[in-house]
């Protein structure tokens, strides 16, 4: 079985950081760090089952995971690798401008 690379967009980067940042400002330190601690597992199941998350309707290039209720990772795999294309809310609709 292949294991996958991943590379994080710098979108999807300033993505992640953002939520950080809210949810140390509303909740906590502690569930700042919940919050990455599950980006990195989840992560970890992308690079051993990169087809686990829902083709994405409106570009079928793309994979859409759940992280939370409240946010989403938008991803594309490639032969070797998976690319982290954004983490947006789960309630922001995909659009062209990734």
């Amino acid at each position: 079985m292949t294991e996958y690379s991943i590379r994080i967009t710098k979108k999807a980067d300033a993505d992640e950081q953002m939520i950080y940042e809210y949810i140390i400002e509303n909740f906590g330190e502690i569930y700042a760090k919940r919050f990455r601690e599950r980006i990195i597992n989840t992560f970890q199941k992308l690079q051993k089952y990169p087809l686990i998350g829902r083709v994405a309707k409106k570009d079928k290039s793309l994979r859409v995971l759940i992280l939370n209720n409240k946010n989403k990772l938008v991803y594309k795999v490639t032969e070797n690798e998976i690319v982290i294309v954004r983490i947006l809310n789960t309630k922001t609709k995909l659009s062209g401008d990734y």
